[in-house]
């Protein structure tokens, strides 16, 4: 896309999300359905042009190709954290479509905004913080305290899976234990290696973003028709929106996990350039777990 796109997609974006708050404002029952999707794809839009008018340069201008892939993966990704909620039955849909395809549309499409919202929001902190390491101290990394990561995060995503009703807040950080380790080890992007090095800068745009993102997921779940509600065990109390308090600490942790996940995702899509069967084998595979879990959800509901 051109320079000049960009420039104007804070106002585009604006514009959209102005417009589908109208149509909600009025009641127009197709809105109610699908404000949600439409508000967050349009406060993409927003966030991506901030970003290219500061940095010239967004997620959405280094590569669309990248964005959609990032937003297709982002599906698959939310979709874990689903099935998980099966367990742990922490939130529910409500008053979603009647017709199927509807639906699982409106699944897809709102969980594709999860990733590429993350990403735009801690851009836009990295920016904010531009230069400084915001240090708290360094650590150490060692081979066993890897492994010690490594394990731990197993042993707490399986604790929050089959003793749900005490560990589900480790569903939030099992993936950063499990996930982070390995990222070291295979020199990707890493926040372990940064924060060995003092280097906190993108822990703490990533914190940022998960907060900022869970903020305006909740504010607008608020206002939307199909929504979701909350239920959390022992810290079901003051809630904001439809979110109890204590809930939105869950998101930080949350957003760092999908950093993790992030960098294990462009460390298999740069391994799989040049190998096109393999690439659409795993895409229709992810297509399939798709649909599965939307059954799932269906028959949870």
């Amino acid at each position: 896309m051109k320079e000049k796109v960009f420039l104007h997609l804070p106002y585009i974006g604006l514009a959209g999300l102005v417009l589908s708050s109208f149509l909600l404002y009025l009641r127009v029952s197709f809105m109610e359905t699908w404000f949600y999707c439409f508000a967050w794809w349009f406060f993409i839009l927003i966030i991506d042009g901030l970003n290219f008018r500061l940095n010239k340069s967004s997620l959405l201008k280094r590569s669309l190709k990248s964005f959609i892939s990032i937003a297709v993966f982002s599906v698959s990704v939310w979709l874990v954290f689903e099935l998980i909620n099966l367990s742990l039955k922490n939130w529910v849909y409500l008053n979603l479509p009647d017709n199927i395809f509807e639906r699982w549309a409106g699944y897809f499409i709102a969980f594709a905004t999860v990733i590429p919202a993350l990403i735009e929001l801690a851009d836009l902190f990295g920016y904010v913080l531009k230069n400084k390491k915001l240090a708290i101290f360094r650590i150490k990394l060692t081979p066993f305290g890897l492994k010690f990561l490594f394990f731990l995060g197993i042993i707490s995503l399986i604790l929050s899976i089959f003793i749900s009703e005490y560990f589900f807040p480790l569903a939030w950080l099992s993936f950063i234990f499990l996930l982070e380790p390995i990222n070291y080890k295979l020199q990707n992007a890493s926040l372990l290696r940064e924060m060995e090095k003092g280097n906190w800068h993108r822990f703490w745009c990533w914190c940022m973003a998960g907060f900022a993102a869970g903020f305006i997921w909740e504010f607008l779940n608020f206002y939307a028709g199909a929504k979701w509600d909350y239920s959390l065990p022992y810290f079901d109390f003051a809630r904001i929106f439809q979110m109890p308090l204590l809930g939105y600490f869950g998101f930080i942790p949350f957003a760092l996990e999908i950093f993790a996940i992030l960098q294990l995702f462009l460390y298999f899509s740069n391994k799989l350039k040049g190998k096109k069967a393999l690439k659409y084998l795993l895409i229709l595979n992810g297509l399939i777990f798709d649909a599965v879990v939307f059954y799932l959800i269906d028959i949870s509901l």
